[in-house]
């Protein structure tokens, strides 16, 4: 049930509707068929009566029934004459049939002491011969009656209402009445209203449904890729309710881009002020005499150097200019593993398969460094292994280092926290490296993720989609 259920509002909507037409439907038709039984049974049992009216008039006028009996009665209206009522205990009354029947025999100057009415499926035996109505088919296809325009499809009978009546101070006398129903028509007449209540209902809840979910996906599509600097408004459109949302959107977004405009303007001043004074220290830390300091000083303001780079890296992140470009992550594997090995670091990676994916290669690559200089940090080997996970490419950088307590590997990612609680960069580094990866993975579709081996040592995994 939870696969058909439509994810979109508006298909939610008109399933909600659809499924309301077709409940209420469904107890329409259910009462129009009841209606329509009950409405068999009161032509029935009117016939009956009319009938049974019929047959004793005849019989009050021709004195010779009474000598002639059951016989002559039968072909005066095929009445049954018993001493016993037809309708016997265990069959079914119908109270509201027999109190219709008592009123149309006082309306007519007849009385009887009692008035009996049940509905029966199949007929009784007594009954047989004693029937009216069901030998109407026979009367339409007469050859003259058909030429006449009469059906020649009678309806079906379903049933039959018997009614007997117990005379005063005589017999009782019993009549059956076929019932005749109209289901065939009822079904058809049933299945076209409903066509047309959907036609009529859905069709326009549809073309509206439409006109509103339009602007709402164009609106999700802007938000989803949402880039600050943009200049482009999303254009009004939709019900009032969706123009004052989409209005809210665009004023939103303007809002957020004036800020962020406003935020890398700072940071490049912040950067260049303090760039400025950090390279004029440097200059006039070369000349310290002692060497220890000199180079104590100089690596400080390395520190500094690289912590407002990396500073500057995460805020600019998301307004970069450089664009995609399809790069052999392979190769970009290599050419920072080259630049590790360089430095004297025991990085392995056994080249495999080629692989393609869509990239900022500026940042994959600075995010690879990063990776790979934490795993150099804490453990004297690094191990680059390449894995394609259906449309993810999987980067996975092992050391051999101490892990990280399953508690505290979420954490790690926050700024300016890192495993080695020290603040020398020698051990601790700026606590920005995952940070900058993992914003650098989500930018493009992917993600950092750590996880300690069990043999020791910390897998870091870079994700990135391929394809």
């Amino acid at each position: 049930m939870k696969h058909l259920w439509p994810k979109s509002l508006v298909g939610q909507l008109l399933l909600v509707v659809a499924l309301m037409l077709l409940l209420a439907q469904g107890i329409n038709s259910f009462l129009l068929y009841r209606g329509a039984q009950n409405q068999n049974l009161v032509e029935a049992s009117t016939s009956a009566v009319s009938r049974i009216a019929f047959g004793l008039d005849r019989q009050a006028n021709d004195r010779s029934a009474l000598r002639h009996g059951t016989a002559r009665a039968r072909r005066m209206g095929q009445l049954r004459y018993s001493s016993d009522s037809t309708v016997t205990a265990d069959m079914p009354r119908l109270p509201e049939l027999e109190t219709r029947a008592g009123q149309a025999f006082a309306n007519m100057g007849i009385g009887f002491s009692e008035i009996r009415v049940t509905s029966l499926r199949n007929l009784t035996p007594e009954m047989t011969g004693h029937v009216i109505g069901a030998n109407r088919g026979q009367w339409r296809d007469n050859p003259i009656n058909r030429s006449m325009g009469v059906r020649t499809s009678p309806d079906e009978t379903t049933g039959f209402v018997i009614i007997s009546v117990k005379q005063m101070g005589g017999p009782w006398v019993s009549i059956a009445s076929a019932v005749r129903g109209r289901t065939p028509v009822l079904v058809r007449t049933l299945l076209l209203q409903t066509i047309t209540i959907y036609l009529l209902m859905l069709i326009p809840l549809i073309i509206f449904g439409r006109y509103i979910s339009r602007p709402l996906k164009s609106l999700t599509a802007k938000a989803q890729f949402f880039q600050p600097g943009e200049t482009e408004m999303l254009e009004e459109q939709g019900p009032p309710d969706t123009r004052e949302l989409i209005r809210a959107f665009n004023d939103m977004s303007g809002r957020v881009s004036s800020m962020i405009n406003e935020k890398d303007v700072m940071l490049g001043a912040i950067g260049h002020d303090l760039r400025t004074p950090l390279a004029a220290l440097r200059v006039r830390v070369e000349n310290v005499e002692d060497d220890d300091d000199r180079e104590r000083m100089i690596a400080g303001i390395e520190d500094i150097d690289h912590m407002l780079d990396d500073i500057l890296s995460l805020a600019r992140l998301g307004r970069s200019r450089e664009q995609t470009d399809i790069v052999d992550i392979r190769s970009l594997i290599e050419t920072v593993v080259d630049e590790f090995t360089d430095l004297g670091h025991d990085v392995r990676y056994q080249r495999g398969a080629k692989q393609i994916a869509n990239i900022r290669e500026t940042l994959v690559r600075r995010a690879l460094r990063n990776l790979i200089g934490n795993a150099t940090l804490y453990g004297e080997v690094a191990d680059i292994s390449v894995e394609k996970s259906g449309d993810m490419l999987m980067i996975n950088v092992d050391d051999d280092g101490p892990g990280i307590p399953d508690e505290k590997i979420e954490t790690m990612f926050e700024p300016f926290l890192r495993g080695e609680s020290s603040r020398n960069r020698a051990t601790g580094g700026s606590g920005l490296g995952l940070t900058l990866a993992r914003a650098i993975a989500r930018e493009h579709g992917g993600d950092i993720i750590l996880k300690n081996r069990e043999n020791g040592g910390l897998r870091a995994t870079l994700s990135l989609p391929v394809g």
